[in-house]
């Protein structure tokens, strides 16, 4: 087994660590992103506990009604969810081959099975009835409970999650030319093939904030607790990256090339001008043109192993690059010469990140600057990853760059005015 290739799915990746022949359609990417959502809210969760302790977040008092057996509204929405859930389900147990070839496809389609749909609707809108009725009193009764932050985690991951998505794919269009219109004629096939972190992040923070204010929580102290969450699942996310290869990789490393079988070796010198010329139907289609391709030389010093400064991503999950000789299945390409593996330098940096953020968290008092560490340290990362990263160039009065470097300039002085703005309000506060 290597760890040196891609896994498209977490079935391949368990099949290649222990040899085993699994075979369930659960994608790299979307696992790790799983597995980025469950550690945010577990740091999330611990840093909200820890304030609420220390006293800097205080409960809110909320009416409630108990007692109330359901509506008709609710009986109906139930009912609509489990048929949803039937409905796929029921499709998936009976057709499963055309499932396992592209699950994410059949998800967001029309198919599925309509009587499991109406047996879900049916289990799912008695269950709430069920329910409601056990809790049922004679006189429906108003309660006044506490609502901590802690309490509302829940809130904030569903935000963090729905918003998140939805602002990382527009920001994504707003990177690809004519990327609003491709995505326009298929949306649902198209949601999900690019994503961007920095409109997640902003999309999702909006969304955040609105709700906090709107509960009536201290918006500052919980982007401090939201800071190293936000960076800890950034890190994991991009192991999915490396897992899958889903092209987030770096710039040409011209000094190793691929062989036929999907492995890497030293390339001659200038042999990687000859392998661009063999390949350049898909250089010309990744970069729009031959001098437009971004490549340096390094050979791995002998104390790294190689594979942290060349990978060539053979069976990644964009089936990118050139045939594997002998592959069969649906990822059978490999990147014609080696690239850096970037997403590899973003993970021990958010790592990094998140250790100092850890650190300081106790250290620092003035609510907000915590985030404001996060912000400066987050564009300070993705500044210089841009450098040796594969992203479209943009241009901005006069300066060339990718969206990234652009917003990552914002983040690092938005970041140094939140310190300014944060301690001078806690001085006149004093």
């Amino acid at each position: 087994m290597t760890l040196l290739r891609s896994y498209a799915t977490i079935a391949e990746l368990l099949n290649g660590i222990f040899g085993t022949h699994l075979a369930f359609p659960v994608f790299s990417f979307g696992f790790f992103v799983g597995l980025a959502f469950i550690a945010a809210g577990w740091i999330l969760y611990i840093e909200l506990r820890r304030k609420e302790k220390a006293g800097l977040f205080t409960a809110t008092k909320e009416t409630v009604i108990v007692g109330k057996p359901a509506s008709t509204p609710e009986l109906i929405w139930n009912a609509i969810v489990g048929y949803i859930i039937g409905f796929k389900i029921g499709g998936v147990a009976l057709n499963w081959t055309l499932f396992n070839e592209n699950p994410q496809s059949y998800v967001f389609s029309t198919q599925g099975n309509i009587v499991i749909g109406l047996i879900g609707a049916l289990i799912f809108g008695y269950w709430k009835y069920r329910d409601s009725r056990k809790q049922a009193l004679p006189e429906p009764q108003e309660k006044t409970i506490l609502v901590y932050p802690s309490n509302r985690l829940g809130d904030f991951v569903m935000l963090a999650a729905v918003f998140g998505i939805l602002g990382a794919k527009m920001f994504s269009n707003f990177e690809e030319e004519d990327g609003w219109k491709t995505f326009l004629q298929d949306p649902l096939g198209n949601f999900f093939n690019g994503l961007s972190i920095y409109g997640g992040l902003i999309l999702g923070a909006t969304a955040i904030i609105w709700f906090a204010i709107k509960k009536k929580i201290n918006v500052r102290h919980l982007g401090d607790a939201v800071a190293p969450a936000l960076i800890l699942a950034y890190g994991i996310g991009r192991i999915g990256c490396q897992v899958s290869g889903d092209g987030d990789w770096g710039i040409l490393n011209t000094a190793y090339i691929s062989e036929a079988n999907g492995n890497l070796r030293e390339a001659q010198p200038e042999e990687y001008k000859v392998v661009i010329q063999q390949q350049s139907p898909y250089y010309i289609h990744e970069f729009d043109s031959i001098p437009a391709v971004k490549s340096a030389y390094l050979k791995a010093p002998g104390f790294i192993p190689r594979s942290w400064v060349a990978q060539n991503y053979a069976h990644n999950v964009n089936g990118e690059g050139m045939y594997i000789q002998g592959c069969q299945g649906n990822w059978c390409g490999q990147l014609p010469i080696a690239v850096f593996p970037t997403p590899i330098y973003e993970t021990l940096m958010a790592l990094l990140i998140f250790g100092v953020l850890w650190w300081l968290r106790r250290k620092i008092t003035t609510p907000g600057v915590i985030l404001a560490i996060y912000v400066i340290l987050a564009g300070i990362e993705r500044f210089f990853i841009e450098k040796i990263r594969v992203n479209n160039v943009l241009e901005f009065m006069g300066i060339h760059a990718t969206q990234a470097t652009f917003i990552s300039i914002v983040f690092v002085i938005f970041g140094l005015g939140m310190i300014f703005v944060f301690k001078r309000m806690n001085t006149n506060s004093q």
